[in-house]
Protein backbone atom coordinates (compact mmCIF):
# COMPACT_ATOMS: atom_id res chain seq x y z
CA UNK A 1 0.00 0.00 0.00
CA UNK A 2 1.42 3.26 -0.93
CA UNK A 3 1.08 6.38 1.83
CA UNK A 4 1.71 9.81 0.77
CA UNK A 5 1.65 13.08 2.84
CA UNK A 6 1.20 15.41 -0.82
CA UNK A 7 -1.93 17.31 0.07
CA UNK A 8 -4.52 17.88 -3.02
CA UNK A 9 -6.52 21.16 -4.00
CA UNK A 10 -9.96 20.20 -5.05
CA UNK A 11 -9.34 21.40 -8.19
CA UNK A 12 -6.45 18.88 -8.33
CA UNK A 13 -8.48 16.31 -7.47
CA UNK A 14 -11.23 17.62 -10.05
CA UNK A 15 -8.76 16.98 -12.77
CA UNK A 16 -7.26 13.89 -11.28
CA UNK A 17 -10.86 12.33 -12.15
CA UNK A 18 -11.37 13.64 -15.21
CA UNK A 19 -7.90 12.55 -16.52
CA UNK A 20 -9.15 8.95 -15.60
CA UNK A 21 -12.53 9.09 -17.33
CA UNK A 22 -9.95 8.69 -20.55
CA UNK A 23 -9.37 5.20 -21.58
CA UNK A 24 -5.67 5.91 -23.15
CA UNK A 25 -4.30 7.56 -19.96
CA UNK A 26 -5.59 4.35 -17.92
CA UNK A 27 -3.85 2.61 -20.44
CA UNK A 28 -0.68 4.61 -20.11
CA UNK A 29 -0.84 4.64 -16.66
CA UNK A 30 -0.59 0.87 -16.41
CA UNK A 31 1.86 0.50 -19.25
CA UNK A 32 4.02 2.64 -16.88
CA UNK A 33 4.02 0.36 -13.90
CA UNK A 34 5.82 -1.73 -15.17
CA UNK A 35 9.08 0.25 -15.24
CA UNK A 36 9.95 4.50 -16.54
CA UNK A 37 8.81 4.24 -20.45
CA UNK A 38 10.65 6.31 -23.16
CA UNK A 39 7.94 7.76 -25.69
CA UNK A 40 8.71 6.06 -28.82
CA UNK A 41 8.21 2.71 -26.64
CA UNK A 42 4.71 3.90 -25.24
CA UNK A 43 3.29 4.88 -28.75
CA UNK A 44 4.29 1.76 -30.28
CA UNK A 45 3.28 -0.45 -27.27
CA UNK A 46 -0.16 1.25 -26.91
CA UNK A 47 -0.30 1.42 -30.99
CA UNK A 48 -0.81 5.00 -31.22
CA UNK A 49 -0.79 6.26 -34.61
CA UNK A 50 -1.10 9.70 -34.26
CA UNK A 51 1.76 11.12 -31.87
CA UNK A 52 -0.11 14.38 -31.94
CA UNK A 53 -2.14 12.23 -29.47
CA UNK A 54 0.17 10.68 -27.18
CA UNK A 55 1.74 14.30 -26.76
CA UNK A 56 -1.78 15.88 -25.64
CA UNK A 57 -2.81 12.96 -23.00
CA UNK A 58 1.15 13.50 -21.78
CA UNK A 59 0.76 16.92 -21.40
CA UNK A 60 -2.63 16.04 -19.54
CA UNK A 61 -1.36 14.01 -17.17
CA UNK A 62 2.04 15.12 -16.50
CA UNK A 63 3.28 17.00 -13.02
CA UNK A 64 -0.48 15.77 -11.58
CA UNK A 65 0.58 12.12 -12.57
CA UNK A 66 3.75 11.41 -14.38
CA UNK A 67 6.95 13.17 -14.29
CA UNK A 68 10.18 12.13 -16.05
CA UNK A 69 13.29 10.29 -14.42
CA UNK A 70 17.15 11.49 -15.12
CA UNK A 71 16.93 9.69 -18.28
CA UNK A 72 14.17 12.13 -19.86
CA UNK A 73 11.43 8.71 -19.84
CA UNK A 74 8.23 8.76 -18.32
CA UNK A 75 7.63 7.41 -14.93
CA UNK A 76 4.85 6.98 -12.65
CA UNK A 77 4.72 9.32 -9.41
CA UNK A 78 3.28 9.37 -5.61
CA UNK A 79 -0.46 10.17 -6.78
CA UNK A 80 0.15 7.97 -10.16
CA UNK A 81 0.69 4.69 -8.18
CA UNK A 82 -1.86 5.60 -6.11
CA UNK A 83 -4.70 6.61 -9.07
CA UNK A 84 -2.85 2.68 -10.76
CA UNK A 85 -4.13 0.91 -7.50
CA UNK A 86 -8.01 2.39 -8.39
CA UNK A 87 -7.65 1.93 -12.40
CA UNK A 88 -6.55 -2.42 -12.20
CA UNK A 89 -9.99 -2.68 -10.36
CA UNK A 90 -11.62 -0.84 -13.36
CA UNK A 91 -12.84 -3.43 -15.93
CA UNK A 92 -11.83 -2.19 -19.04
CA UNK A 93 -14.62 -2.26 -21.55
CA UNK A 94 -13.40 0.05 -23.98
CA UNK A 95 -10.94 -1.20 -26.59
CA UNK A 96 -7.83 1.19 -26.71
CA UNK A 97 -7.01 0.34 -29.79
CA UNK A 98 -10.55 1.13 -31.41
CA UNK A 99 -10.79 3.95 -29.43
CA UNK A 100 -7.41 5.22 -31.03
CA UNK A 101 -8.45 5.00 -34.27
CA UNK A 102 -11.85 6.24 -33.58
CA UNK A 103 -9.63 9.91 -32.17
CA UNK A 104 -7.28 9.50 -35.69
CA UNK A 105 -9.97 9.94 -37.40
CA UNK A 106 -11.37 13.07 -35.41
CA UNK A 107 -7.93 14.46 -36.03
CA UNK A 108 -7.81 14.34 -39.75
CA UNK A 109 -11.33 15.68 -39.29
CA UNK A 110 -10.41 18.90 -37.47
CA UNK A 111 -7.31 19.17 -39.19
CA UNK A 112 -9.41 19.17 -42.69
CA UNK A 113 -11.93 21.79 -41.34
CA UNK A 114 -8.87 23.77 -40.05
CA UNK A 115 -7.41 23.65 -43.91
CA UNK A 116 -11.16 24.73 -45.20
CA UNK A 117 -11.05 27.29 -42.60
CA UNK A 118 -7.63 28.67 -43.75
CA UNK A 119 -8.24 29.06 -47.44
CA UNK A 120 -11.98 30.81 -47.28
CA UNK A 121 -10.95 33.28 -44.97
CA UNK A 122 -9.62 35.02 -47.57
CA UNK A 123 -11.57 34.18 -50.00
CA UNK A 124 -14.54 35.52 -47.85
CA UNK A 125 -11.96 38.85 -47.28
CA UNK A 126 -11.64 39.25 -50.85
CA UNK A 127 -15.12 38.99 -51.78
CA UNK A 128 -15.69 41.82 -49.42
CA UNK A 129 -12.65 44.07 -50.99
CA UNK A 130 -14.13 43.60 -54.56
CA UNK A 131 -17.15 44.53 -53.69
CA UNK A 132 -16.04 47.78 -51.80
CA UNK A 133 -13.58 48.73 -55.22
CA UNK A 134 -16.77 48.09 -57.45
CA UNK A 135 -18.56 50.88 -55.32
CA UNK A 136 -21.28 48.36 -54.63
CA UNK A 137 -20.79 48.60 -50.62
CA UNK A 138 -18.83 51.96 -48.99
CA UNK A 139 -15.70 51.60 -46.87
CA UNK A 140 -17.10 52.78 -43.84
CA UNK A 141 -19.76 49.44 -44.44
CA UNK A 142 -16.57 47.40 -44.63
CA UNK A 143 -14.43 48.54 -41.37
CA UNK A 144 -17.48 48.30 -39.69
CA UNK A 145 -17.89 44.57 -40.76
CA UNK A 146 -14.50 43.83 -40.66
CA UNK A 147 -14.05 45.23 -37.22
CA UNK A 148 -16.78 44.15 -35.47
CA UNK A 149 -16.71 40.67 -37.15
CA UNK A 150 -13.11 40.71 -34.92
CA UNK A 151 -14.55 41.68 -32.02
CA UNK A 152 -17.30 39.53 -32.56
CA UNK A 153 -14.70 36.45 -32.98
CA UNK A 154 -12.87 37.35 -29.75
CA UNK A 155 -15.67 37.64 -27.11
CA UNK A 156 -16.81 33.84 -28.65
CA UNK A 157 -13.88 32.03 -29.00
CA UNK A 158 -12.63 33.60 -25.80
CA UNK A 159 -15.98 32.32 -24.22
CA UNK A 160 -16.56 28.70 -25.55
CA UNK A 161 -12.32 28.13 -24.30
CA UNK A 162 -13.17 29.79 -20.34
CA UNK A 163 -16.31 27.51 -20.68
CA UNK A 164 -14.15 24.18 -21.74
CA UNK A 165 -12.02 25.56 -18.92
CA UNK A 166 -14.72 24.86 -16.57
CA UNK A 167 -15.79 21.93 -17.50
CA UNK A 168 -12.75 19.83 -18.55
CA UNK A 169 -10.92 21.67 -15.95
CA UNK A 170 -8.27 21.94 -18.31
CA UNK A 171 -5.93 25.17 -18.89
CA UNK A 172 -7.00 27.56 -21.55
CA UNK A 173 -2.74 27.89 -22.51
CA UNK A 174 -3.24 24.01 -22.77
CA UNK A 175 -5.19 24.09 -26.15
CA UNK A 176 -2.88 23.83 -29.53
CA UNK A 177 -2.67 27.51 -31.12
CA UNK A 178 -4.10 25.84 -34.23
CA UNK A 179 -7.53 25.09 -32.18
CA UNK A 180 -7.44 28.48 -30.90
CA UNK A 181 -6.88 30.26 -34.86
CA UNK A 182 -9.17 27.74 -36.42
CA UNK A 183 -12.02 28.61 -33.66
CA UNK A 184 -11.64 32.47 -34.85
CA UNK A 185 -10.93 32.03 -38.59
CA UNK A 186 -14.36 30.30 -38.65
CA UNK A 187 -16.31 32.98 -36.47
CA UNK A 188 -14.42 35.64 -38.44
CA UNK A 189 -15.73 34.13 -41.91
CA UNK A 190 -18.90 33.65 -40.90
CA UNK A 191 -19.53 36.96 -39.76
CA UNK A 192 -17.66 39.14 -42.29
CA UNK A 193 -19.82 36.50 -45.23
CA UNK A 194 -23.49 37.06 -43.19
CA UNK A 195 -22.88 40.69 -42.94
CA UNK A 196 -21.44 41.06 -46.38
CA UNK A 197 -25.14 39.85 -47.73
CA UNK A 198 -26.77 41.70 -45.33
CA UNK A 199 -25.33 44.42 -46.36
CA UNK A 200 -26.31 43.77 -50.23
CA UNK A 201 -30.01 42.82 -49.14
CA UNK A 202 -30.12 46.56 -47.65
Amino acid sequence: MIITNKHLSEKELSQIFNLLRHPLRRGILKHLSKSPQAYSKILKNLNIQESSILNYHLREMDDLLIQKDVNGKYMLNEIGEICLQLVLRVKEKEDIHRFNKLQLIVEKLKSTIYFIQIVFLPLVVILALELYLLNIIDFGSILGIFTSGAIFSIVLSTAVFKVNKEFESISISKFEKKEKFGTFSMLFTIWILTQTIVSLLL
